[in-house]
């Protein structure tokens, strides 16, 4: 199956931010890198693509762990959201944002209108850390995919426990800053990590609602790979 669209103004869609996620980064709570990047290993298991379910707005998340070296990933997480004056009705597939199922057939269907999509995209650097007998992964934030020659100050992460790790499916919870041991701890790396270990197995640590990733089938690759360049490059002239 192949992504498909109809391109009313001709013009290539430009990568921007989604707007929800520059708010959202905005009013991030203060998080801290925890484990040390150079010393470090990934996963291979958890390296290649993934799909994650949207909410709101979003139809759903393309999340890369594209291994940097032996260390860390160069992590892009690439939003596809419902553009402003979307007109989602006219389609015949009613769009599906719970399951990955839905998303291939809503994106699947003919004259797709690329005008009713947004994309958005951030690059981050990424690594694992084990913690009080849990495994964490870290995302640093680098640089705005658009704007690769601007890489940004390492000024926002966020920190999760690696809940589930299979083949085909990763499942992550984000730390609950609210915690009050965390949220009662200064912002530093080393009493961020000494409240982790303490508590890393209390279920309190972290927010409530699951991060689940889903490896994209073998089969779905070129069509994920084709949605996304004709959504971020535009038509090939």
């Amino acid at each position: 199956m192949k992504p498909n669209f109809r391109s009313t103004s001709g013009a290539a869609l430009m990568l921007v931010i989604i707007p929800i996620f520059v708010g959202l980064l905005a009013c991030m709570p203060e998080y801290v890198p925890l484990g040390n990047p150079e010393r470090a290993r990934i996963d291979e298991g958890m390296s290649g693509m993934w799909y994650s379910d949207g909410e709101s707005e979003l139809f759903g998340y393309v999340v890369f762990l594209q291994p940097w070296d032996k260390r860390t990933w160069l992590v892009t997480n690439i939003m596809i959201g419902e553009s402003d004056g979307a007109d989602l009705d006219q389609y015949e597939t009613e769009f599906d944002a719970s399951t990955y199922e839905g998303f291939i057939d809503f994106f699947g269907q003919p004259d797709l209108d690329e005008d009713d999509l947004e994309f958005g995209a951030l690059q981050y650097k990424g690594w694992l850390a084990k913690l009080g007998g849990e495994t964490f992964l870290t995302w640093e934030i680098r640089g705005v995919v658009d704007q690769p020659d601007k890489l940004l100050e390492p000024w926002f992460w966020q920190d999760f426990r690696v809940t589930e790790r299979a083949p085909d499916r990763i499942v992550l919870h984000l730390i609950d800053t609210e915690f009050p041991p965390i949220k009662e701890a200064p912002a530093t790396k080393r009493d961020w990590e000494k409240v982790v270990r303490k508590y890393a197995d209390d279920e309190a640590l972290y927010e409530k609602d699951a991060i689940v990733l889903q490896r994209v089938k073998e089969d779905d690759i070129d069509f994920f790979v084709e949605l996304l360049n004709k959504a971020l490059l535009g038509p090939i002239m």
